[in-house]
C-alpha cells in the first residue's frame, strides 16, 4: 500500500509506503555485560564485514526475573564498538520496558512464540541469526572432563534469502537456493545442494581444511579460514555437476 499526500497542486515533501527489512536479532541469555561483549567481538572477529552497520534488535524474552537489570546505555555502546546499531529491544519485563523508554530505545512486544531453530527447520521465514548451541547455561560438575565433541551439521531445508545471516559451529547444508545478499557462515564445510549467490565463509573457528560445496557457484564472495576471494579471483574444480571450492 502506498499512500501520497498531496495539497492543491504541489506535490508532497514525501510518501508513506510499506516494506519489509532484514533484522538481525540477539537472543540474551544472560544480562552479564561481560559475558555478551567476549561473545560479540568474537562473532565479529571471525567475519568483520558482515556485521558492520547491521542493525540488530535485543530479544529479552528468555530472560527470567530473576537476573539483574541491563545497562541499555553500555550495551549500546557495546555494540557502536562493533559496528552494530541497535534499534530496540524486544519482550522482557516490565522493568526492561521501563528502561527502553529512559534510554530512547524503541520497545516491541515479544511474540507468541518464538524459537529461532524451530521455525528455521519447518521452513517458516525468519530474519534472525541462526546459531547452533554448543553449551549449556550452568555445567554439572563431574570428577573428568568430557572429550571434546565435535559439533553436530546444521541442515537448512528452505531457501536462504537475500540479508539473512546462517551460523553452524560445524558443518553447514543448505538443501535451497542461496539468494545474492544472503551470508553462510561454517565452523566446518559448507554443502549448498542449489544455487550459491551469497557470500560462503567456511572454517571460520580456524579450519583450514574446511571446504564449500555448491551445484551451482556464483557466489558474490567466499572465504575458507580468513583468506577471502571475490567472484572474480576465486579457482575451483568441479566433479559430477558439484563444484568443490577450496583457496589452497
Amino acid at each position: 500500500m502506498t499512500l501520497q499526500l498531496r495539497t492543491g497542486t504541489t506535490a508532497a515533501a514525501f510518501k508513506m509506503t510499506g516494506g519489509i527489512y532484514t533484522l538481525t536479532t540477539l537472543e540474551l541469555h544472560t544480562t552479564n555485560p561481560v559475558e555478551i561483549a567476549h561473545q560479540l567481538e568474537t562473532m565479529v572477529e571471525k567475519a568483520p564485514r558482515l556485521f558492520q552497520q547491521t542493525p540488530v534488535i535485543i530479544a529479552f524474552d528468555q530472560l527470567g526475573p530473576e537476573q539483574p537489570p541491563i545497562d541499555l546505555y553500555q550495551l549500546r555502546h557495546t555494540l557502536q564498538q562493533l559496528g552494530l546499531i541497535f534499534i530496540a529491544i524486544r519482550g522482557g519485563q516490565e522493568s526492561h520496558k521501563q528502561a527502553a523508554m529512559m534510554a530512547g530505545i524503541p520497545w516491541l512486544p515479544a511474540p507468541r512464540q518464538r524459537s529461532c531453530q524451530d521455525e528455521n527447520f519447518e521452513g517458516e521465514e525468519s530474519n534472525v541469526v541462526i546459531m547452533q548451541k554448543t553449551h549449556t547455561a550452568a555445567l554439572t560438575e563431574i570428577a573428568e572432563p568430557p572429550p571434546a565433541s565435535i559439533p553436530k551439521a546444521m541442515m537448512v531445508e528452505h531457501p536462504v534469502r537475500s540479508g539473512q545471516q546462517v551460523y553452524a559451529e560445524g558443518d553447514l547444508i543448505v538443501t535451497g537456493p542461496v539468494s545474492a545478499g544472503a551470508e553462510l557462515l561454517a565452523g566446518g564445510n559448507i554443502h549448498v545442494y542449489g544455487p550459491l549467490r551469497g557470500r560462503a565463509l567456511a572454517g571460520v573457528n580456524g579450519d583450514g581444511e574446511a571446504r564449500i560445496f555448491c551445484l551451482q557457484f556464483a557466489a558474490e564472495l567466499i572465504s575458507i579460514n580468513g583468506q577471502y576471494r571475490t567472484l572474480n579471483g576465486t579457482k575451483f574444480s568441479c566433479c559430477c555437476k558439484m563444484a568443490r571450492i577450496s583457496l589452497s
